[in-house]
């Protein structure tokens, strides 16, 4: 029985994701299964291209004597570091296993038919090797594979990366061991611009071999955003250099379970050397309860009958000093993350807190505001909006900060995570 490729699992799980939440499944879901178990002739596309033509014939490649080039004419070239960590990435990828294990897996390829080598041509002048990926990336290729050897090119160093994940998944080997691809076709972009995955590492404090591993499988699967919701109520595991209190106090652990500034850049160079940027998300004014051990005042009191009762709300929206607080917290944060994005959160305010406390109702009606507490949610929002752009940073929010009528920038990028029928209100208004 053939061992089924570790590279292959995201799929599967996918598949078992897209199966129906009954208890039991129709032909079809069961059709889907078996599908996704049966190794095709040709080595499996996934995602599949927008077009592809895979004809029978078929070349050997024998992994002694191949390489992956920079071919004639490329824009990108040795000093290309994304690149030339790619070709390497993909050999092994490939090949590697077999060349390790001491295995002569040339012996088994045919000497006619051979093809040797894989050009890579970046045409765009912007080849943007040296930048890190963003929302307009182009991640467009064409691949062809024919007689005339095999020739990978597109527009930026991006589409290359997709490129390269594609022809990977082409190789595979045939009943004699051979190493083999066939004649190809290929011209691919694209459908979503945004392909995300969120880890929550406040909850849940995720080592970073294990976030370099989800990477990895998301590069698999052409996924090009990695949501960072890196602090929250639970813990607040980001390692500030203005605020280290923050981590001292508020992480699980203040050594162990930390994100120093070295582990942040880690992650977004991995993650840019795999065409994936790194977005992350720090939740206000709730989700916060972790941020008010290291910094004192942030956080709202809550009062019982009238008393202090010991316990703490969302951060304080009526405090000039938390607004001098998260004015230099993203200043620093919009320095450390490379994307021009940062999420900001502004989901699941609870305003019990707000409500107990005598002077935020007295804020609330001093302002008009009544006891509409969505109003004084919007003036927090806003004023945290106002920071970000003045760092020149745009901004993602989720559903809630839209559905409370908050004056969010058409240039903002609002998360629906509620209600389906939703996303058509946010088009319209042309979000």
């Amino acid at each position: 029985m053939a061992v089924m490729s570790v590279r292959l699992l995201p799929v599967l799980c996918l598949a078992l994701l897209s199966l129906r939440g009954s208890a039991a499944y129709d032909p079809d879901d069961i059709a889907l299964l078996q599908a996704a178990q049966v190794p095709s002739p040709y080595g499996s596309l996934w995602p599949l291209p927008q077009a592809v033509q895979i004809s029978p014939d078929v070349y050997y490649i024998p992994p002694g004597e191949f390489s992956i080039v920079h071919g004639a004419g490329s824009t990108a070239g040795p000093t290309c570091v994304v690149l030339e960590k790619a070709f390497q990435r993909y050999y092994d990828y490939m090949f590697g296993y077999e060349q390790r294990d001491g295995r002569d897996v040339d012996a088994s390829a045919p000497s006619s038919g051979r093809l040797l080598q894989l050009e890579v041509v970046i045409t765009s002048k912007e080849n943007e090797c040296h930048k890190y990926p963003h929302i307009n990336s182009d991640e467009s290729y064409k691949l062809i594979i024919d007689d005339s050897g095999a020739v990978l090119q597109a527009s930026q160093v991006w589409g290359a990366l997709r490129g390269l994940e594609t022809f990977s998944q082409l190789v595979y080997r045939d009943s004699t061991g051979a190493f083999t691809v066939n004649k190809t076709h290929i011209a691919d972009a694209p459908r979503f611009s945004h392909r995300g995955v969120l880890l929550d590492t406040s909850r849940h404090f995720l080592p970073l071999k294990t976030i370099f591993l989800n990477l990895e499988a998301m590069s698999f699967n052409k996924m090009n955003v990695f949501h960072w919701h890196i602090v929250d109520d639970q813990s607040f595991p980001y390692q500030s250099a203005l605020f280290p209190e923050l981590s001292n106090k508020g992480a699980y652990h203040p050594f162990t379970h930390v994100y120093t500034p070295v582990d942040v850049r880690m992650v977004i160079e991995y993650a840019r050397h795999r065409g994936i940027r790194v977005v992350p998300e720090f939740d206000s004014p709730g989700h916060t309860s972790s941020w008010g051990k290291g910094q004192k005042d942030l956080l709202t009191p809550c009062y019982t009958d009238g008393q202090p009762s010991g316990t703490y709300g969302p951060i304080n929206p009526i405090l000039n000093s938390s607004y001098c607080f998260m004015d230099e917290l993203f200043q620093e944060i919009s320095l450390v993350f490379a994307d021009q994005y940062i999420h900001l959160g502004g989901d699941e305010v609870d305003v019990s807190c707000w409500k107990s406390n005598p002077d935020i109702t007295k804020f609330m009606s001093e302002h008009g505001f009544g006891t509409d507490y969505r109003k004084l949610e919007s003036l927090y929002v806003q004023r945290i909006l106002d920071i970000v752009t003045k760092y020149k940073k745009g901004y993602m929010v989720w559903q809630e900060v839209f559905d409370n009528h908050d004056q969010v920038c058409s240039c903002g990028i609002v998360r629906v995570a509620l209600l389906c029928f939703s996303i058509l209100a946010y088009v319209i208004l042309n979000y």
